[in-house]
């Protein structure tokens, strides 16, 4: 194994662990130490990968968020804008059931906002890019003329709002509702606003 793969396997590991750690704990009640001890590696390993816990979670933030970005585009070969969207919709509604410990840390960097301008800057910079991956399917809808006419940022925007009050509602409550029955709700009620009708 090549130094550079030795160093890319190292440092996600040390991410990994990180998740792990405020999955646990919380933003705020984890240690680098909690993080080196379920790496398995020394605290000066993670200080030679990472300057300091704000530098370690800022790549957290973007590593679940990179994360998020793939499942993002892995339809964008599809040309049907609503087979897109609905794919969308059910991918990022997954993320709650199938990756929760993601948006655990999203939740977790939501509450540091107010506190720390960086990471509002970032998940403010991460929003923007999930807004307009979505942006670009219903602008597409709309040039093909499937979609009514409108600002694609302000729909996305809407779209992403009802992903996550209704994956926030059920991770709170499991019992408020069956998940999949109210994103199938969710999924008909965005495409019944956005599709024209004939």
């Amino acid at each position: 194994m090549s130094r550079s793969d030795l160093a890319s396997e190292r440092k996600t590991q040390i991410i990994n662990a990180t998740i792990e750690c405020i999955t646990r704990y919380g933003y705020s009640n984890f240690s680098m130490q909690d993080v080196a001890r379920v790496a398995d590696v020394s605290k000066g390993i993670i200080h030679y990968y990472f300057l300091n816990k704000e530098d370690l979670m800022m790549t957290v933030l973007d590593h679940v968020s990179a994360d998020i970005e793939n499942l993002l585009h892995s339809g964008d070969l599809n040309p049907d804008p609503v087979a897109r969207l609905t794919n969308v919709i059910w991918m990022c509604s997954s993320i709650v059931q199938n990756k929760r410990e993601y948006y655990r840390i999203n939740m977790d960097f939501w509450t540091q906002i107010d506190q720390k301008e960086k990471v509002r800057q970032e998940v403010a910079s991460h929003y923007a890019k999930f807004r307009n991956s979505i942006a670009v399917i219903i602008q597409q809808g709309i040039t093909q003329g499937v979609f009514r006419k409108g600002d694609s940022q302000q729909f996305a925007s809407m779209i992403i709002a009802m992903i996550d009050g209704i994956a926030l509602q059920w991770l709170f409550d499991e019992g408020v509702y069956s998940y999949d029955e109210i994103v199938q709700n969710c999924e008909e009620a965005i495409l019944k606003f956005l599709i024209i009708k004939n």
